[in-house]
């Protein structure tokens, strides 16, 4: 008895791939797998390919599932694009999102992204072109002064390229205070360490979320040869 024949046109995420993968350029492009299935993104895939097939920071997506689920706001520090962005809008029930973004052509392909999911004007983002930092010059603003309530659940992502301390400096009272679940991008273990001994001054239990062992196989071409993650919850929630 001959074997049954399988339809793979029916399978709707291997259709697209090969439908990616077909045509060149930079255009959008509804992401089929991982976190951020079901979202449309403006990507250049002979560059962005590792994000359509939902393996770009695959491994800090069970962090950001549960952040994302009991999170009553979010800040994305960093927001490159804005893929958390959007999945903070589209897929949590995060009241309040502040997206930062102080770089112009970042910010202008987030604007992009937002535009192409229809939440460009949703009423519970602000995009700030500011960088945050305890500096008080104009274009830097403090986590503090945003007013967030720290008697409600929230979620942080800081992805900032060496200014990480900075960041949580600036958040010192809403971090003291609240219950905030965070992820933090490090490059540097000097600054990993800084950042957890931040943390857990304040009441959080710290892990890092290391590379998987695949990135051997399949790497994230990042210029900077020190690139995981931190996490951090309260440790009464951990």
């Amino acid at each position: 008895m001959s074997p049954p024949s399988v339809n793979l046109t029916k399978f709707r995420p291997l259709s697209a791939i090969k439908r990616a993968l077909v045509a060149g350029g930079r255009r959008p492009v509804r992401v089929p797998v991982g976190l951020f299935r079901g979202v449309t993104l403006d990507l250049d895939l002979a560059h962005a390919m590792q994000k359509y097939l939902g393996l770009w920071e695959t491994e800090t997506y069970p962090f950001i599932r549960a952040a994302a689920a009991r999170c009553q706001w979010a800040v994305d520090v960093g927001a490159g694009a804005g893929e958390l962005t959007l999945y903070l809008l589209l897929k949590s029930q995060a009241g309040t999102v502040h997206a930062f973004e102080p770089d112009a052509a970042e910010t202008a392909q987030l604007r992009a992204n937002l535009a192409l999911n229809g939440v460009a004007d949703d009423p519970r983002l602000t995009l700030h072109t500011l960088a945050v930092s305890t500096n008080p010059n104009p274009g830097f603003v403090a986590l503090d002064s945003l007013g967030l309530d720290a008697g409600q659940p929230g979620f942080l992502k800081i992805d900032v390229d060496g200014q990480e301390m900075h960041v949580l400096q600036s958040g010192a009272e809403l971090l003291s205070e609240g219950t905030v679940d965070v992820l933090v991008e490090t490059h540097a273990p000097s600054l990993e360490s800084a950042c957890a001994g931040f943390l857990s001054a304040r009441g959080y239990a710290c892990s890092v979320i290391p590379n998987a062992w695949w990135r051997r196989l399949v790497p994230e071409a990042r210029p900077l040869p020190h690139n995981r993650w931190l996490a951090a919850m309260k440790r009464a929630r951990a």
